[in-house]
């Protein structure tokens, strides 16, 4: 069993269409004494249990590459990594934010595309610097014992004459401001470019209503699970996760805001050869497959996709699902991203 060490904790485009095609992957043997580790800046939580059983632990046993996974991931980390010139990552597990913000700094390696096969990643899947390695949704969220009937709109979540409970909202501009904008009628295909002032009206309509922005996964889940909160938003894997332990939380797809996150390799990394090859195991059909499977996450693997439990897929950003899903469009975000986070964080402290 791979030794891994566990640090403190936390969470976290274009819908990826679908290609064809085999992935086959060769590693060479196992590493040198001198260089058989590979540090890996993940997520924690529920992610992280499943990534160590499908593919930290196979990958060490297959590969003899010890992986450490260090579930302190954030884009500040990184930042101070890169101006103190003390790289201790070498795969950084980035959300597509996170990665607009690492690649405006030039804080990622460009991955090598010879040890990392793309032949039947989906398209759009692959950058020079970055390959995405799963697709989510941020859905709404409601607990079953107090809501019986979940809203299916943001105007609807927004309603606190048939919602009179207090909700729950992530600590962030990503997402907020879309689902406010949303709130207040726009369709899907116009939220970008996001109206700010209209966000922001919207925004102080729902504050009375908000018992805690949260900041975790494991929050978003708890709070609505508890009754804290009886609508809340949360990433589509974690309230699955919860529900498969039985907690009262339940979800719907209305209105879903499309993410992914990516695997990046950050420059100066100190094992940066094994940081390519852990990459092109992640990128394996029938790892992809168990990833969805356990977590239900939507490889970027078109030969992924047959291996795929049917029951599973109810929970996953599928096409199926996606009807009424907005795509979280990085192109607004990038020129956007740091004001949107300085105005939302007076918003939030005033």
């Amino acid at each position: 069993m791979t030794k891994r060490h566990r640090l403190s904790r936390r969470p976290a485009g274009t819908v990826l269409g679908l290609a064809a095609g085999a992935l086959t992957l060769s590693l060479a043997g196992p590493a040198t004494a001198a260089d058989n580790e590979v540090v890996v800046a993940s997520w924690g939580g529920s992610i992280q249990e499943v990534l160590t059983k499908v593919l930290f632990d196979p990958f060490s046993k297959e590969t003899g590459i010890h992986v450490t996974a260090d579930d302190t991931s954030t884009i500040g980390k990184a930042e101070a990594m890169a101006k103190s010139g003390n790289i201790a990552w070498d795969v950084f597990m980035a959300s597509d934010q996170d990665v607009t913000q690492a690649e405006a700094d030039h804080l990622l390696l460009p991955l090598d595309w010879k040890v990392i096969p793309k032949a039947d990643l989906t398209p759009g899947a692959a950058t020079d610097d970055a390959v995405a390695s799963y697709t989510y949704g941020t859905v709404m969220t409601y607990n079953t014992k107090q809501v019986t009937k979940p809203p299916r709109s943001w105007a609807e979540w927004w309603n606190t004459e048939t919602y009179s409970c207090r909700r729950t909202m992530r600590n962030v501009p990503v997402d907020d401001l879309e689902m406010a904008v949303m709130s207040s009628g726009v369709e899907p295909a116009k939220v970008y470019p996001v109206d700010l002032k209209l966000a922001y009206k919207q925004l102080d309509k729902i504050q009375p209503s908000i018992v805690n922005f949260w900041d975790t996964g494991a929050q978003s889940v708890q709070l609505v699970a508890e009754g804290t909160a009886c609508l809340g938003i949360a990433w589509n894997n974690r309230v699955v996760a919860a529900i498969k332990d039985g907690q009262p939380i339940g979800f719907v797809w209305d209105g879903a805001l499309i993410h992914h996150d990516y695997y990046t390799v950050l420059k100066g990394a100190p094992h940066a050869a094994n940081a390519m090859k852990l990459i092109a195991y992640a990128m394996r059909p029938d790892v992809q497959a168990k990833i969805a499977n356990a977590i239900a996450l939507v490889p970027v693997n078109n030969q992924a996709f047959s291996q795929i439990d049917p029951a599973m897929a109810k929970n996953m950003p599928t096409q199926e699902n996606l009807t009424h899903a907005l795509v979280v469009d990085m192109g607004w975000w990038t020129p956007n991203m740091k004001s949107s986070y300085r105005q939302f964080s007076s918003w939030l402290t005033r």
